[in-house]
């Protein structure tokens, strides 16, 4: 009767798992993300996804020559046909610059801040990275 309870039910239960894994390196990053929030930090990124130019003329092929010089470049299939995302940290900052201004104004065209879709994408954030457009970042 002196032995102390634990103070709840899980605390009696073994361990199947342990609680945090020493080596992350082959998780995704969501996967990362998710289980261990902070652990592996990323750069901040903005990205954009945009639709395929129709006929790749010279145009679409100045973007996707832009697109793929971003270290998070790759190709979507929808549903539509493909797209194509491309995400730039600050250094970068003059690529996305120059690939937003040919694709900008097609429809579909999407902003990712961070990865993710937010409000204000077009409005605000663009404008706030090309503060890094000098180059000092």
């Amino acid at each position: 009767m002196g032995r102390e309870r634990p103070p709840d039910y899980a605390d009696r239960l073994p361990r199947l798992v342990p609680k945090e894994e020493a080596d992350i390196a082959h998780l995704s990053d969501e996967m990362a993300d998710l289980l261990y929030p902070g652990r592996r930090p990323r750069p901040f990124r903005l990205g954009v996804t945009f639709e395929a130019f129709p006929g790749e003329g010279e145009e679409g092929k100045r973007a996707l020559a832009l697109a793929r010089q971003s270290p998070e470049y790759r190709e979507l299939r929808t549903a539509a046909g493909v797209a194509h995302h491309a995400a730039f940290d600050a250094g970068s900052a003059r690529t996305l610059r120059d690939l937003f201004d040919l694709v900008g104004r097609r429809p579909g065209t999407e902003v990712s801040v961070g990865g993710k879709k937010l409000p204000y994408g077009h409005e605000l954030w663009l404008p706030l990275f090309w503060i890094f457009v000098s180059g000092e970042a």
